[in-house]
């Protein structure tokens, strides 16, 4: 309890107060307060720890703690357990050094930052402000590369792109070129490992000297564990001795290469931006080195687009109820408008018509500069006329989906159409969830090229295509067209 106990001044009196990590606003007792210091009229809902909410008054004093001093608005209280509380509106830049010397002691960590991103940890190396002696101290809590204040693997983010500004990046067909890609473009000059490298790094890789030996005994006849290390034409490679269905070995991949690998399976558009999960997902079933788990959860926590995107990974307020099971592909749809997308696109769209097959969570996604009822009918008749119409389509009301225009095309095609109640979106839960998946994976791109989202929707959806979907546990791919689609890292 004592790290929390502070001694700030409010209006140049030293007071007793606490460091109230969990409240939202900072509060003092109302003997601290003078009447002419109170806002007139202006008041606070306090929610207490047993869910009371009250009123206070609310005023503008004079505080000084760590590096804030002057006036500051906070609620006041007939009593508290101290003299004052310091809540989170006190912003970081402001309190750092007090919090950083509070949160140290607590978790025995040099930064106190959650995650240090790749760019961030170059820039602070370059700059001399990891200080090797303490991160050596904090690594021994902490595997090297969580990502919890550690100093992440170098990359080349925030660097230049290659593109002069205002470049058209589209070619005549219509199609993003290689060059276009910053990510794509870096990921061709450095070329990945030739099969020589990738032998002579297995070779000398000192993490990898455990296998190393493991392949040497059970050349020699021990069969002792449950996953088989071996060399073949100067590759080295691990299996599992019993072979789950779809299982495949895998190459084992040297420290030097395996940052190229974890770029590849996330930042580029192909990979989408994914979690963790979906990012190792990809990477499982072709690849392997020691600890690969860990050295995923790291690169993904420390990426800046996911960052920036606020891809927070909370909790979810309400436990996932599992939809109904449909059988046949494309039987049951669900169709939903994103947008409008600010700003828009160089073509000039600015909505996506989004469509997913409840019985494979396979999406479709047609980029659109208007969302009238002929333009949208046009656009699902494209896609129902390639995969087969559906017998049932779930849509929210909007006034284009409702139109009579849309109705008679139901009707023609002999489809039953059935709307969501108002405010209710759990009724097309799995829409709602893919858009927000899609969404993320937009604000995933660089600045440049979420202005060519419409060009680049067909990598996006290919990412979210590949990788297992944790309700089915299968890729939309495989359950569409009966066989696993090769990740694009293991071309």
């Amino acid at each position: 309890m004592e790290r929390y106990r502070q001694r700030p001044k409010v209006n140049g009196t030293e007071v007793e107060a606490l460091r109230d990590t969990g409240a939202s606003g900072t509060m003092v007792t109302e003997k601290l307060v003078s009447p002419e210091q109170v806002l007139p009229g202006v008041f606070h809902q306090v929610t207490y720890a047993d869910s009371r909410t009250k009123l206070h008054p609310m005023a503008m004093v004079s505080l000084e703690w760590g590096g804030v001093t002057g006036p500051k608005k906070v609620a006041v209280a007939p009593a508290l357990p101290v003299e004052c509380l310091l809540g989170n509106d006190l912003e970081a830049s402001e309190w750092s050094e007090v919090e950083r010397r509070v949160h140290a002691q607590m978790l025995d960590l040099p930064e106190w930052v959650c995650a240090v991103t790749r760019s961030q940890a170059a820039q602070q190396g370059s700059a001399g402000l990891l200080d090797p002696g303490t991160m050596g101290q904090a690594s021994k809590k902490k595997r090297k590369g969580t990502g919890y204040g550690l100093p992440a693997p170098t990359s080349t983010e925030g660097q230049e792109e290659s593109n002069p500004e205002g470049e058209d990046l589209t070619s005549e067909g219509g199609t993003l070129p290689l060059q276009a890609l910053p990510d794509l473009a870096k990921l061709q000059g450095a070329g990945g490992p030739t099969r020589e490298e990738l032998c002579q790094g297995q070779r000398e890789c000192p993490t990898l000297e455990g296998m190393r030996q493991t392949a040497a005994r059970q050349e020699q006849g021990d069969t002792s564990g449950t996953h088989k290390v071996y060399w073949e034409d100067g590759v080295l490679y691990t299996e599992a001795r019993a072979l789950k269905p779809g299982a495949t070995r895998r190459v084992v991949v040297s420290q030097k290469y395996r940052e190229f690998l974890l770029t590849l399976s996330h930042d580029i558009p192909l990979a989408g931006h994914l979690g963790q999960t979906k990012t190792w997902n990809r990477l499982v079933n072709h690849f392997y080195w020691p600890q690969m788990s860990e050295k995923v959860k790291g690169f993904c926590s420390s990426c800046v687009s996911c960052q920036a995107s606020s891809k927070t990974g909370g909790k979810s307020k309400a436990p996932l109820i599992p939809l109904p099971v449909v059988g046949t592909p494309f039987e049951r749809v669900g169709i939903y408008i994103v947008g409008p997308l600010d700003p828009p696109t160089a073509s000039g769209n600015r909505y996506i018509l989004v469509v997913v097959d409840h019985a494979t969570r396979y999406p479709e996604a047609i980029p659109l500069w208007t969302v009238t009822a002929p333009t949208v009918a046009r656009a699902l008749l494209g896609v129902f006329t390639r995969v087969g119409f559906p017998k049932e389509v779930v849509s929210d009301r909007g006034t284009n989906f409702m139109s009579a225009y849309l109705k008679a095309m139901w009707d023609e095609c002999g489809v039953t159409y059935k709307f969501t109640i108002p405010y209710h979106p759990q009724t097309n839960g799995l829409m709602e969830r893919f858009n927000k998946t899609l969404k993320g994976m937009i604000m995933g791109l660089s600045d440049k090229l979420r202005r060519r989202w419409d060009v680049l929707l067909p990598c996006l959806l290919f990412a979210y295509r590949e990788v297992p979907q944790k309700g089915v546990g299968f890729s939309p791919f495989e359950l569409l067209f009966g066989h696993p689609e090769e990740a694009h890292c293991a071309w």
